[in-house]
């Protein structure tokens, strides 16, 4: 591909290394990344290829974000209530060492979620270089993947 072809691509890519920096920079590349893809979006002068790509990568920042929240909320809760239970009304060493452990789990599945989260980044890279539309993985929701039974 040569200059001219690529110039399109120059925005994109600038949304793609925000948004795999995201988590190394506490979120803050990763708001820049889909304030700068919604405007690009807006202005409506980028083709298909494009405009999948900022569509991914704001679709994939809001989903990695949702989970972060639940987790985070989820950990938090889970091990306040037991350290509360441990501490106030049933003192026990079992209930004080999962209580302990929980965060440690987090961290795990976080951990996971970010090697996703890069993964998934280089894959969209990987699309725009070779100048394909976007293709997310698909997700939680697989009926896309089941086939109609046509009689």
């Amino acid at each position: 591909m040569n200059k001219v072809d690529d110039s399109p691509h120059k925005g994109v890519w600038v949304a793609y290394i925000l948004s795999f920096l995201t988590p190394f920079t506490v979120l803050i590349s990763g708001v820049i990344a889909i304030v700068y893809a919604g405007y690009h979006l807006n202005k409506g002068e980028d083709d298909e290829v494009v405009t999948s790509h900022y569509y991914g990568l704001i679709r994939s920042f809001f989903l990695y974000l949702t989970f972060f929240v639940v987790l985070i909320i989820s950990v938090a809760t889970a091990n306040g209530i037991l350290v509360g239970v441990s501490d106030y009304w049933l003192h026990s060493r079992l209930v004080d060492k999962i209580a302990y452990m929980i965060p440690v789990f987090g961290g795990f599945f976080a951990f996971l979620a970010i090697i996703v989260w890069l993964w998934r980044m280089i894959q969209g890279m990987r699309q725009l270089k070779n100048n394909e539309v976007h293709q997310p993985l698909p997700g939680p929701n697989w009926t896309h993947m089941r086939q109609s039974k046509t009689p």
